[in-house]
């Protein structure tokens, strides 16, 4: 009975769960029907903004006031100097410092089972040891500035008198004189093959040898000096070369307040009185700075104790430098007694180093050990031509002729039309590979060559017009420097033997023709005592080491004053005048240094050794401003120049329509009156 009474009420109990369930249910559906979605609020517009205007505006005059005081803000000039000085220092690099040594490796017996693993190649083994290759090296470096900054500046109502001052035909004459003299020399076009640059070598010995016999060692200005040794300055040889800081000229200088770098401004009130007006005109139309550097510190791609050429051994080393310049002042009028004052102080400096360094590093002194020499070599070979070069060219030409029509104002003028630069520097250090032995099959060429010109135009002209009388004030006209400076460092001639020992010569008969095995008679090369393994490189063709520098300054700074005192009358008097139209400097600085080819060992050559230096330094001066023809030393330069430049050793290389090289390229269309001086 309990059993079916729970039956029952579990029953029951699963009616009333299902009811609830299908009430909610039902609820649930009559809610959905009636429920709707709140809708959006309608957006908020707010009223248009309205701006009432007033077209008609009213001042309300105050009351009269006799005294006005009025201050403007004050006002100071902040900066620096307009041109500081840079100082140009070459690096000087100790050759014997920085060659690349490498040890001996120790050798195993001929017969030992592990022979093979020697770097060296000896004749027992099957397989050649080839070493490192040389570097090749070809850098070729052209830097040209080109600068027009003619002004024409008129303080006051006055015209000028005339636009044409500067003498065109007599600065084409000073350019072509001073290229003339390192024309023969240089050369337009970069090699571009062994075969160039062996005609280019010949053409140099041919040009060098013109000079030394030919008209150009005796043309008044110029100096030629064979077989060079030492400082040169201006043709004569001194114990030391001179520092260029020492001939800077003195507007040029740094002050001893450049250093500070605090400017410090104050105010102060000034009352002008119209009867004591006073006042001063500064104009500062000179000091340009054009400057050429290169550092060129060359080992060469083959470094070596000891070289032995089939060919010949050629080295040349040639410096010719040249400094141009016309610096005649015309005064006229009111500043003719200016003239016996501001005489020319130009400054033309050539300083010339050929230096030598003797090399400690290769011998260290007797021994008591028994003598070791080569017993097995590695080699490295070279098929072909080996071109070491580099080629620099700087250029820098800058036309500042500039216009100036002053009179009196009454206040404080400053004007400056000048103070330009022009900069070209480049620096090259070049890495090689080391070898105990260098043989060459062909002829080996090493030349460093420097050209350096600076041509410098400062004819200016002063005048006075209007009231103005004899002119009463600061005048510089002149203190130009004109400074070329060039150094060639090697490390000491090499010991050259001509003709080839038998063992040299069947060395590179036998690696011409693919036989690596060493001769027996370097086993006993007194010569190569000391080095028990040899690292060998052979060079099939030839061998070209150039260093080429040719460096160019044109300034072009013949400037205009017209001088009026007549806008203030009685107190122009009271100005204070201070013109500047020179201190330019023309600076040029280049310096080699040239690793020799087997300095301090024994060098062997199959056919002739060649070596020549030179040194030409020419001044070339133009005092008459109304003459087109320069002169050297004060004298009229002779007409040799123009046979040197057609001398016959120079047919041989020269075409004959060979036109002159373009001093300034016509790049952009100017009204300046500098425009086609050098075009």
């Amino acid at each position: 009975m309990l059993g079916f009474g729970d039956q029952i009420s579990e029953s029951i109990a699963h009616f009333v769960g299902y009811f609830h369930t299908s009430i909610e249910a039902a609820r649930a559906r009559v809610e959905y029907r009636e429920f709707n979605a709140t809708p959006d609020k309608d957006p908020h517009l707010n009223d248009i903004l309205t701006i009432q205007t007033d077209p008609g505006q009213r001042l309300d005059l105050g009351s009269f006031q006799s005294n006005m005081n009025y201050l403007p803000a004050p006002w100071s000039p902040v900066g620096e100097v307009t041109m500081p000085w840079v100082n140009f220092v070459p690096i000087e690099v100790d050759v014997a410092g920085i060659r690349l040594q490498h040890p001996v490796a120790k050798l195993h017996s001929s017969g030992s089972s592990d022979s093979s693993s020697s770097i060296f190649h000896t004749t027992s083994q099957a397989a050649p040891n080839f070493g490192p290759p040389p570097i090749e090296t070809h850098v070729a470096v052209q830097q040209t500035n080109h600068m027009e900054d003619n002004d024409v500046v008129m303080m006051g109502n006055h015209a000028p008198s005339t636009m044409d001052f500067v003498d065109v035909a007599a600065f084409n004459s000073l350019t072509d004189s001073a290229l003339s003299i390192s024309e023969p020399l240089t050369q337009d076009t970069i090699p571009g093959s062994g075969a160039e640059l062996e005609q280019f070598f010949n053409n140099q010995i041919a040009n060098i040898q013109a000079a030394e016999q030919g008209p150009l060692a005796t043309t008044p200005g110029v100096t030629v000096v064979t077989a060079p040794s030492g400082h040169y300055v201006n043709g004569v040889e001194t114990d030391e070369a001179p520092k260029l800081d020492d001939y800077v000229p003195e507007q040029l200088k740094p002050s001893e307040n450049d250093s500070s770098a605090t400017v410090t401004t104050t105010t102060q009130s000034l009352v002008i009185d119209s009867n004591e007006i006073i006042g001063s005109v500064e104009v500062q139309a000179g000091c340009n700075i054009l400057v050429n550097e290169v550092v060129i510190n060359s080992l060469g791609g083959s470094v070596g104790a000891h070289f032995a050429v089939g060919g010949s051994y050629y080295n040349i080393n040639a410096i010719v430098q040249t400094n141009a310049y016309s610096d005649s002042d015309t005064f006229q009028n009111g500043f003719g007694g200016q003239q016996s004052l501001g005489q020319p102080a130009t400054n033309a400096m050539n300083v010339a180093s050929f230096l030598q360094q003797v090399d400690h590093g290769q011998s260290d002194g007797p021994s008591d050990d028994a003598p070791v020499f080569p017993q097995a070599w590695q080699v490295t070979v070279v098929n072909g031509d080996l071109i070491q070069m580099n080629w620099i060219s700087q250029y820098n030409f800058l036309s500042d002729n500039d216009a100036h029509v002053l009179s009196a104002t009454g206040s404080y003028t400053t004007i400056v039309t000048g103070a330009n630069m022009t900069l070209n520097t480049a620096s090259f250090a070049e890495l090689c590979n080391s070898y105990d032995l260098v043989m060459i099959g062909g002829n080996m060429y090493n030349g460093n060559f420097i050209f350096q010109t600076n041509i410098l135009f400062d004819n200016d002209t002063f005048t006075t017009c209007g009231a103005a009388g004899a002119y009463d004030g600061e005048l510089s006209s002149s203190d130009n420097l004109l400074w070329n400076q060039a150094s060639i460092q090697s490390d000491g001639p090499a010991n050259w033997v001509a003709g080839l020992p038998s063992h040299y010569l069947e060395a590179m008969n036998d690696l011409a023709t693919g036989s690596y095995n060493m001769p027996s008679g370097f086993h006993g090369d007194q010569a190569l005592q000391g080095l028990e393994g040899l690292r060998v490189l052979y060079i099939s063709g030839n061998v070209y080491d150039v260093n080429y520098i040719e460096q160019t300054n044109v300034l072009g700074d013949a400037d205009y004053v017209e001088h009026y005192e007549d806008a203030l009358l009685t107190a122009s008097s009271d100005t204070v005048w201070d013109i500047s139209t020179g201190s330019n400097a023309l600076i040029n600085i280049a310096t080699i240094i040239d690793h020799d080819p087997g300095s301090g060992g024994t060098s062997y050559a199959g056919g002739g050794v060649y070596s020549d230096a030179i040194l030409i330094q020419a001044d070339i001066i133009n005092t008459d401003p109304g003459s087109n023809h320069p002169t050297g030393q004060g004298q009229q330069l002779a007409n040799e120049i123009v046979a040197f430049l057609e001398n016959e050793g120079d047919s041989q290389h020269c075409n004959d329509d060979h036109a002159p090289p373009v001093h300034v390229p016509d790049t952009c269309q100017s009204v300046d009156v500098m425009q086609t001086v050098l075009a």
